[in-house]
């Protein structure tokens, strides 16, 4: 009996430590308010999550409707590949669901010599790209994830804010959302399983990229919504965890839902002989609790929004002068 307490409390020990993610971070998608978080800032490989970034600068920068041709760049790729062949012509746009389904080292190595003239200078992109960004902690030397020969470095926090950005083209989000994706090339018929196995055992996600090498470890960002709340989960760790994902996303839908702090056509004064307002609304993720603790200041320039003494916005408040008819200026004579 003793024994088999113990080989089963060895198997709960060694389940629980599969399971568990030494970094991660759960952010919303439209603020970037973070949730939840874990090591965010811990450097390492991010492997083929690179690709978020690839498919970022590339939907920026090339038209997803043009037809590009393979050439020598592919010569040197190894690991997971779509098995382009040189000299045959995609559509640039099926190069992007290869590679972020299929996590294809050789379409990342096409979209990158396609993009930016040279692979190297596409490599230069995505750092300018991540500066742009503010990315502190983010810098990369290939387009793949590969880290044999040149490597990559980011955080689970940086590829979450790569992810948050990328999120805002719909061609991002319609090719993450993508279960399967069938497509041929002037040589061949090319079918793409989305290896982020999240769309298949949550029906909340919306998308994702896994990522995997042996010097890296397990990487996944993940993204998920529900009613009108975006999230983003970014974590390293042993395992995927898929599992862990779903358990935060589900612990962020039951605490939090999006509230408008600041409508732009409500938000209007009349003052010495001005008009004060606003251009944008302002809708936050919050708690019941939070929501009854905002706090909200202002002057003639800025309004601030504040959580726990936090300020969390500030919005540029706009004036006009109003507009006086003649005979309205000589009533106000008498």
């Amino acid at each position: 009996m003793k024994k088999l307490f113990l080989l089963l409390l060895i198997f709960f020990c060694f389940s629980v430590h599969a399971d568990t993610l030494d970094s991660y971070v759960v952010m919303d998608i439209s603020t970037g308010r973070v949730f939840k978080e874990y090591n965010k800032d811990r450097v390492g490989y991010p492997a083929s999550t690179t690709k978020i970034m690839t498919a970022l600068v590339a939907i920026e920068n090339k038209n997803p409707m043009d037809v590009v041709k393979v050439s020598d760049e592919i010569l040197t790729i190894d690991g997971s590949n779509i098995y382009a062949e040189i000299g045959e012509n995609f559509l640039f746009s099926d190069l992007l669901y290869g590679m972020m389904l299929r996590s294809g080292n050789d379409a990342s190595m096409i979209i990158a010599k396609n993009t930016g003239g040279t692979v190297d200078n596409f490599v230069k992109m995505m750092n300018q790209k991540a500066s742009v960004l503010g990315l502190k902690n983010t810098y990369f030397e290939n387009p793949t994830g590969l880290d044999d020969n040149t490597k990559n470095k980011s955080t689970v926090y940086d590829m979450a804010l790569i992810y948050k950005e990328a999120y805002k083209y719909p061609l991002f989000r319609e090719i993450v959302n993508t279960r399967s994706y069938k497509t041929e090339s002037d040589k061949k018929v090319y079918f793409f399983k989305n290896k982020n196995e999240i769309l298949s055992l949550y029906n909340k996600a919306t998308g994702g990229k896994t990522g995997y090498t042996p010097k890296a470890g397990r990487l996944l960002v993940s993204s998920a919504k529900s009613n009108d709340l975006n999230v983003v989960i970014s974590s390293h760790g042993n395992g995927y965890g898929y599992k862990d994902h779903i358990s935060m996303y589900e612990d962020i839908f039951s605490k939090y839902k999006n509230y408008t702090i600041l409508n732009k056509e409500t938000f209007k004064e009349e003052k010495n002989n001005k008009i004060y307002y606003i251009k944008n609304n302002c809708v936050y993720p919050l708690t019941e609790e939070e929501y009854k603790n905002i706090e909200i200041k202002s002057n003639d320039d800025y309004i601030y929004i504040y959580l726990e003494k936090n300020l969390i916005h500030k919005q540029k408040i706009y004036q006009k002068e109003i507009k006086t008819s003649f005979f309205k200026k000589i009533k106000s004579l008498f």
